[in-house]
C-alpha cells in the first residue's frame, strides 16, 4: 500500500473483514476514517465518522449520492486494473475525502 502511504496516510489492513482503513483522524469530538476494499477489480471506497464513540457515518460512497441526488442516480465502484490506476483514483478519492471533513466540520461549527 505503498501508493496510500505516498499521498500521506498510514494504511492498515484488516484480515478478518477484508478491507483497508487509514489510521483514525480525531478533530474536536469527531473521528474521521477511510476504508477501501478490493472486489473483483472494483474498488469500493467507505468513510467514517464518529461522533465522540458513536458511528454516525459509515456507508459505501456510492450510497451517499443516493441520499443526496436522487434514488436513481448511480455512481459505479472504480474498475482498477492496474497501479496506475489505483494511484490516480485513491488520490482523487483522498482529495474528496479531504474536501467531505471540511465541509462537515463547517457544518458541524455553524449548528
Amino acid at each position: 500500500m505503498e501508493i496510500v502511504e505516498s499521498l500521506g496516510y498510514k494504511v492498515h489492513y484488516d484480515k478478518r473483514e477484508r478491507f483497508f482503513h487509514i489510521d483514525l483522524e480525531e478533530v474536536g469530538n469527531f473521528r474521521f476514517g477511510f476504508h477501501f476494499a478490493f472486489e473483483r477489480g472494483r474498488l469500493e471506497l467507505i468513510w467514517v465518522v464518529y461522533d465522540n464513540c458513536k458511528a454516525i457515518l459509515g456507508s459505501p460512497f456510492a450510497s451517499y449520492a443516493k441520499w443526496l441526488i436522487s434514488r436513481d442516480y448511480i455512481i459505479l465502484k472504480p474498475v482498477i486494473s492496474s497501479y496506475d490506476d489505483f494511484e490516480k483514483v485513491m488520490k482523487i478519492a483522498f482529495e474528496m475525502y479531504e474536501d467531505f471533513k471540511q465541509a462537515f466540520l463547517k457544518i458541524s461549527e455553524e449548528q
